[in-house]
């Protein structure tokens, strides 16, 4: 009876058919487990690019930060804290008109194409005589058109 298998003949297959489904499963296994790794280190990144460009918000964030900087005495020695970034109406006839007057890339920019994010916080710096000062500030960061143009700080106190 050529060409006909027996019952024992097909048994021998299991043994090395189960091997294989292991192999297999182990496999996978090991790979699930290798990129669970990479997500956890961070090596792996499953919600941005590695490319991303910033938010707004973190553009304004950065951009206000760098603006307070450059208007203290000492900013080397100043920390900011209580930063909060937050979208603005733009107020043309009050807070923003001298922007909108004087500001090179929003003079004669239609309104509509304006959007405003308002960067506030507290700037810790030392003062002329040595004693650390916190003041208040509010950062008008404006984007036209979706790219930041211009910001304006603005300090409680004079500096």
């Amino acid at each position: 009876m050529a060409g006909r298998q027996t019952m024992s003949d097909h048994d021998d297959d299991q043994p090395a058919k189960r091997r294989s489904l292991v192999l297999i499963a182990g496999l996978i296994a090991l790979g699930a487990a290798g990129v669970a790794i990479a997500v956890a280190t961070g090596a792996l990144r499953l919600d941005k690019s590695v490319n991303s460009s910033p938010s707004p918000g973190e553009l304004a964030q950065q951009r206000c930060q760098s603006a307070v900087l450059t208007r203290l005495l000492s900013p080397d020695k100043a920390t900011i804290s209580d930063i909060r970034t937050e979208p603005s109406a733009l107020e043309s006839d009050g807070r923003d008109y001298s922007s909108l007057m004087t500001s090179e890339p929003l003079k004669g920019v239609d309104a509509a194409r304006i959007k405003v994010l308002n960067v506030s916080g507290t700037a810790n710096a030392p003062s002329e005589v040595g004693s650390m000062i916190s003041d208040r500030f509010d950062c008008r960061a404006y984007f036209v058109d979706g790219t930041l143009v211009h910001t304006l700080v603005v300090f409680d106190h004079a500096h």
